[in-house]
């Protein structure tokens, strides 16, 4: 018998907070250690929902053979709180921090997870709440990475993280989050997003934060991935300092080797130099806390 879970093997886990009913999807792994297995938190985008949002990224797919579980959490209205809307537009919305931190407990209370081994990944939105749970859930995750986003400028500000390894994937032609921070800049992605942001951090800046924070060593090790990529790695004392940060030239607010290209007219260019879900997998299977 065929024990690999599927899209249809994925259950629903009914989960109240703050007064909200918020349950998330969860895939069990196809087998588990003794001591659980790893878990991905994989955090949507603004305005795709978490089966979607999966769909693009593949991790689910992915995770039926390399032995990880997979939790799909939603927001609330498909909009994290990741620090930079404004808190008129949040009157009555619960922190989205305290939510996957009830999501992370569940699974570990009740869902053969191992506690050492817990990653987030997000894209845009879901990256930059990504950026705030590192800053604001210190000591839970072996690993984080981010797919078009940084973090929020309110929440940097104010960020004293545990070391942690971080992959960050950020394309320079980004209209959404600008390579160079500060907020969105195109009528393209204003039509698209219409709800206002506040400012998020430059790249450069953000991987100038951790490389800080991690105790990393400059410069960092440089790799080329023609025609259009380039890696920057800064390594420090252990495994809990890396700092991973790649470069996509002209591309734009998408998914990496993604399977179905989001419409280029509105996000930009989706390169298919590396796969974006295998890369960040590999990165999260070499660390633990």
């Amino acid at each position: 018998m065929d024990a690999t879970p599927r899209s249809n093997d994925r259950i629903t886990i009914p989960l109240i907070h703050g007064g909200l009913d918020r349950p998330y999807l969860f895939q069990p792994a196809a087998t588990a250690a003794r001591e659980g297995a790893p878990l991905v938190l994989e955090i949507h985008g603004r305005g795709i929902d978490s089966v979607r949002f999966d769909e693009l990224t593949g991790f689910g797919e992915l995770a039926s053979t390399a032995g990880f579980a997979v939790a799909m959490p939603s927001a609330v209205g498909e909009i994290w709180t990741d620090g930079r809307t404004p808190p008129a537009q949040w009157a009555g919305i619960q922190d989205d921090v305290a939510y996957l931190a009830a999501v992370i407990d569940d699974a570990v209370a009740h869902r053969s997870v191992d506690p050492r081994r817990i990653y987030a990944v997000g894209m845009s939105n879901g990256a930059t709440m990504a950026g705030r749970l590192a800053c604001e859930l210190r000591g839970r995750f072996a690993a984080i990475a981010q797919v078009a986003g940084t973090a929020a400028t309110e929440i940097a500000a104010h960020c004293r993280p545990a070391a942690m390894p971080i992959l960050s994937i950020h394309g320079s032609a980004d209209d959404y989050a600008p390579y160079e921070g500060g907020t969105r800049h195109s009528i393209r992605s204003r039509m698209v997003l219409r709800h206002a942001s506040g400012p998020s951090v430059p790249v450069d800046d953000w991987a100038r934060f951790w490389v800080d924070a991690n105790g990393a060593a400059d410069p960092p090790q440089v790799v080329k991935l023609p025609p259009d990529t380039t890696i920057r790695t800064w390594r420090g004392p252990d495994s809990a300092t890396e700092v991973v940060f790649y470069k996509v030239e002209g591309g734009g607010h998408t998914w990496p080797g993604s399977r179905w290209a989001l419409p280029p007219l509105l996000f930009g260019k989706t390169t298919r130099t590396f796969n974006a879900t295998r890369v960040i997998w590999e990165f999260f299977a070499s660390h633990e806390l």
